[in-house]
């Protein structure tokens, strides 16, 4: 007998969430592009901000995930601690919808749900189609794991001993409902999901086993431990970052206390909108998302006052952030926004190039000294390129190890392909300009002819570069066709000025520093003509 009852919830919990979890990952590669503008919807605007986290919360089936992406979204600086508040405040809004998908309680479905999905997810063909698959068998596993865990709970209303214990946790009194709702925010806490809890929450109370009004504390508690999940995340995190966590449990941690303090008048109020004798799951879901609207509502005013408040509270650490992108590890719970943030970053790395061009234009055109700050400055430059491929390539690395799409996979690849030749393409830029300076700290100066050759060559590789550049922030494929031209008309270039160099070197007999430079900083021009083509060539497989 008992080992049927462990086994029956144990099976039902680990199904159950089993079920979240593929839902919750299928959900977020079908709103994927939702998840990549959320960044362009968010502003000042603490409404928008709110409705930004309802929608994702909703759409993404977690609030631990939303909410772990925004405090990563305030470690890499996108967001500043009042937005972030408001998303919180959305999230905390957009999670009850879990109670609201079990009030269906189509358990006895579960099972054909599960066995249609996984039999659709077997057939189907396209990535978009078996994720809807996926989605939908892990809503199965929800509903057939919530009815295993009842099944397996049945037998336990018929023995005293059990029925006792339960009884122990009361919600009769002031201090019953605190401790039942402290017991809520641990277990909560402990398996970091306040879905599974809830779930269980609602078992119990379906079985007669706990009655109404401790399910409705067991379920304010449940707010408080699923904030566990976002200040482990910042353990390594700025102190910004830090703030937005220790915000939401101070946020849920309030709401409960003041809740508490009126329990048998807010049990009152929870009538007028529902009885447990009627629906009991209904009841439930309704006290879940009653106590987060109210919350919300109370709370949203004093968004500016609590941000400042814990800025005063939670002093800076004095760590200087010494990352250049703002790509931060929390993001990788959401691998769509990582690819959408990726993107924006190597278009940053792509203006950086620009202002090297920039700075070789200015040598050629209106010779320029090429002093040791200007040196300094491009180097920085070339140095902080590198920085940012190896934190696109760190964190891109991660994600491409879990489970994506196939076409945020190939964005990905695509993505590391066009940062590893930005890199590149920086690091020949930076010889071009080792070489002249060293020609001019040797007094050899280049002829005219020499000059306007690579004068020449800078403008026509800034070019292409710009091109290509504009093509993969578009994705323009038309202008990468037209970049071919170009780039052959380079190559051809190329051929004619080492030709034409080497003959006359030939017959002037030059200084053989001259010589190996020049030829050096045609090569290098080349290279770089090269490293941009293959980008080309990425994008026209």
């Amino acid at each position: 007998m008992y080992l049927d009852i462990i086994f029956n919830v144990l099976g039902g919990l680990g199904i159950f969430l089993y079920g979240m979890d593929n839902m919750s990952s299928g959900m977020q590669k079908l709103a994927g592009q939702r998840l990549k503008k959320i960044l362009a919807l968010l502003t000042t605007n603490r409404v928008m901000a709110i409705l930004m986290g309802m929608g994702v919360t909703m759409l993404v089936q977690s609030s631990s995930v939303s909410t772990v992406m925004t405090i990563g979204f305030v470690n890499a600086s996108l967001l500043t601690l009042k937005q972030a508040l408001g998303v919180i405040f959305g999230a905390n809004i957009g999670t009850t919808i879990t109670g609201w998908i079990l009030v269906l309680n189509i358990g006895k479905y579960g099972l054909p749900i599960v066995g249609a999905g996984a039999i659709l997810y077997m057939f189907l063909k396209g990535d978009r189609a078996k994720t809807k698959a996926l989605t939908f068998m892990g809503l199965g596993m929800i509903f057939l794991g919530l009815q295993l865990m009842s099944n397996g709970l049945k037998p336990v209303r018929s023995m005293p001993e059990f029925v006792s214990m339960f009884h122990m946790f009361s919600a009769d009194t002031y201090f019953g409902v605190v401790k039942v709702a402290a017991i809520g925010a641990l277990i909560t806490a402990i398996v970091q999901s306040s879905s599974a809890t809830l779930g269980i929450t609602i078992t119990l109370a379906v079985q007669g086993l706990i009655d109404y009004p401790t399910a409705v504390a067991l379920v304010l508690g449940e707010n408080v431990g699923t904030t566990i999940t976002a200040i482990l995340a910042t353990l390594n995190a700025n102190v910004n970052a830090k703030r937005a966590a220790y915000a939401h449990t101070i946020i849920n941690t309030l709401g409960v206390i003041w809740v508490t303090a009126v329990f048998p008048y807010y049990l009152k109020f929870l009538s007028n909108f529902g009885s447990p004798e009627t629906n009991m799951t209904m009841a439930i879901a309704t006290a879940h998302t009653m106590f987060n609207v109210v919350n919300v509502l109370i709370f949203t005013p004093f968004i500016g006052v609590m941000a400042d408040l814990l800025t005063k509270i939670v002093k800076d650490d004095g760590k200087k952030d010494d990352r250049v992108t703002k790509i931060d590890f929390l993001m990788l719970k959401t691998p769509s926004v990582v690819v959408g943030q990726t993107k924006t970053e190597i278009l940053t790395m792509g203006k950086y190039i620009e202002e090297m061009f920039g700075t070789l234009d200015n040598i050629y055109v209106n010779n320029e000294f090429i002093t040791e700050e200007k040196v300094a400055q491009m180097r920085k430059i070339e140095d902080d390129l590198d920085l940012f491929q190896k934190e696109i390539t760190d964190a891109n690395f991660v994600i491409l190890n879990k489970n994506i799409t196939d076409k945020m996979k190939m964005d990905t690849r695509n993505n590391l392909e066009v940062c590893d030749e930005y890199e590149t393409i920086s690091d020949y830029l930076m010889r071009v300009t080792n070489s002249l300076k060293k020609l001019q700290d040797n007094s050899i100066s280049l002829t005219d002819e020499e000059k306007s050759t690579l004068k020449e060559f800078n403008e026509d590789t800034r070019e292409l570069f710009r091109n290509v550049n504009t093509a993969y922030a578009l994705k323009n494929r038309d202008i990468l066709m037209k970049a071919i031209t170009k780039a052959n008309k380079i190559t051809e270039k190329y051929r004619k000025a080492k030709q034409v160099h080497l003959q006359d070197g030939g017959q002037e007999n030059p200084i053989a520093m001259l010589t190996t430079s020049y030829m050096d900083i045609l090569n290098h021009y080349r290279r770089v003509r090269d490293h941009i083509f293959n980008i080309i060539e990425v994008y026209s497989i």
